[in-house]
């Protein structure tokens, strides 16, 4: 019984706020529908708009797919120094907003383009209101890049959850800062402690036994965070499956995949309090902020993915200092 009465409140909960929520900033904007070209052009174009427009590409890598899948999903990871500078000036917690991420991805109707949202993403890791300007302006530069150089039909639609707050409330939310979970804590916080704990954690990711892959790393010099995105194929068809089942059709069967740029996974080294961290994102907390679209009988019916996902990543993540 307490059981039921726990999903029957998740459900109301979840319902009044898709009906307060039926306006704002989509977690992902979908710039591109049926391109042109073909699939590696179409990549190739998307990198060279945003190099062109001064961002800086840091990696691309195919996303995993749901068994049976025969479509491709290709996310490129990007970020640049001015865009860094702005960002970090909010505090070491601030870095879970970068780097930034377009996903190359097809379906039964063609070749398309969708990127994560920074006028959503950093109303809910950094302020409500604060970085709005800044943040859809962002949003606004990447996606007429992206428009000005892949040949198709431009639609720079807001798609995923949208959310008028940043704000992520209801089963698995809350404040954003408390979702942050230490991995490791080193004893302090000298430059060397600081580059012993980075080599250590790329040491684990780079020689884990669990296929999960390390996609790019990220320094951010005198800023001083070291961002690693990891990824692991298998998880991420199973994430894709479950966040499409409710928008699949005999015609259009493995839709979760335009959520591609959900991933890597971030695994943070910064300075903090005295002491040299290894963080990374509660991962329920996480499915919330780019698959909340997904609906909340996707997060009651697979309740313990989360937690298995962020074992696994804590495990490959604790410093490895063995060569």
């Amino acid at each position: 019984m307490m059981k039921k009465l726990l999903l029957f409140s998740i459900l109301l909960f979840s319902c009044l706020l898709h009906a307060c929520s039926d306006q704002g900033y989509g977690t992902y904007v979908k710039v591109i529908e049926k391109a042109a070209d073909n699939f590696e052009l179409v990549t190739r174009e998307v990198e060279y708009g945003l190099t062109k427009a001064g961002w800086s590409i840091l990696n691309r890598f195919d996303s995993g797919v749901p068994a049976g899948c025969k479509f491709r999903s290709r996310v490129i990871v990007f970020s640049s120094d001015e865009y860094a500078k702005t960002i970090m000036e909010n505090g070491a917690g601030a870095s879970f907003a970068m780097p930034l991420k377009v996903n190359v991805y097809e379906d039964e109707t063609g070749v398309h383009v969708a990127m994560v949202n920074p006028a959503s993403i950093n109303r809910t890791i950094i302020h409500e209101t604060k970085l709005d300007p800044f943040s859809i302006e962002a949003s606004k530069s990447i996606a007429d890049a992206i428009a000005a150089s892949v040949r198709g039909s431009p639609v720079k639609k807001q798609a995923g959850e949208l959310r008028d707050k940043g704000r992520i409330g209801g089963y698995g939310g809350g404040d954003f800062q408390e979702k942050i979970k230490v991995i490791y804590t080193s004893p302090d916080d000298s430059d060397a402690a600081f580059h012993e704990t980075v080599e250590g954690v790329k040491n684990g990711l780079l020689n884990n036994n669990k296929q999960w892959k390390l996609v790019y790393t990220y320094g951010l010099s005198a800023l001083g965070p070291v961002i690693f995105g990891v990824t692991k194929p298998e998880m991420e068809g199973r994430v894709f499956k479950i966040a499409g089942e409710r928008r699949s059709s005999g015609s259009y069967m493995f839709p979760g995949i335009d959520h591609g740029a959900a991933f890597p996974i971030e695994v943070i080294v910064y300075k903090e309090g005295g002491k040299v961290k290894v963080v990374t994102l509660d991962e329920t907390y996480r499915m919330r902020l780019y698959f909340e679209d997904a609906g909340i009988w996707a997060f009651i019916m697979n309740m313990k993915l989360p937690g298995e996902i962020e074992k696994e990543v804590a495990e490959i993540s604790m410093p490895r200092l063995d060569k």
